[in-house]
């Protein structure tokens, strides 16, 4: 399932003052092929759709422990330090890798040349439902995605202490809008075309 234009315009969120939806169709009018993704706003802070490195991944297979840059999925409330927590919050991201790597794997494999240009022009235009694009920008010195599929939690706290973490980027309006309706695509599909039943009630 793709995303376009006219996709990302009828979900603009109520809320938004008009001169601010205004300004986000504005802004997200040369989607897929040019639009900002990035702002310079919120240095300081941690927000979903943000993207860091030092964040910290176990491989299951050989238990090998190793940061790596990935981009946040959790509310920016739920993960916020100004927001107390009876039971302490995780850190849900994916991992962020160049697109230029998963594009040597793909070669690797075997794709053939005309399939895989097809394909990386498919990742740019983000109608790769797993995958998030993400352009040269931010502190991002190439092209990379994000790997929607392949998900890990953190301690908030344990990275919070870090001294050694980084933000990469912070997704503007634009691309932030178009990050969350890609998460909705990814993970909530009203039409899966799976019948699951209509049980009835047991009786009382």
């Amino acid at each position: 399932m793709s995303i376009t234009l006219e996709d990302i315009k009828e979900h603009i969120p109520y809320y938004l003052t008009q001169e601010a939806k205004d300004g986000l169709v504005k802004a997200l009018e040369g989607f897929p092929w040019k639009m900002n993704y990035y702002t310079s706003n919120y240095q300081g802070e941690m927000l979903q759709g943000d993207g860091w490195n030092s964040l910290d991944i176990i491989n299951l297979q050989t238990a090998e422990r190793k940061s790596i840059k990935g981009i946040i999925l959790s509310n920016s409330c739920d993960i916020s330090p100004d927001n107390p927590r009876d039971i302490p919050a995780h850190i849900v991201f994916a991992p962020i890798i160049p697109l230029s790597l998963y594009e040597g794997l793909l070669v690797q494999r075997g794709i053939d040349p005309e399939k895989l240009l097809s394909k990386i022009s498919s990742i740019k235009q983000q109608k790769v439902t797993s995958l998030f694009y993400l352009p040269k920008g931010g502190g991002l010195e190439s092209e990379h995605i994000a790997v929607l599929d392949d998900l890990h939690t953190l301690p908030a706290h344990y990275f919070n202490k870090k001294n050694d973490k980084k933000k990469e980027f912070t997704l503007s309006q634009a691309g932030f809008y178009l990050f969350l309706l890609k998460l909705s695509i990814h993970f909530c599909r009203f039409h899966e075309n799976v019948l699951r039943g209509y049980d009835k009630y047991p009786a009382t």
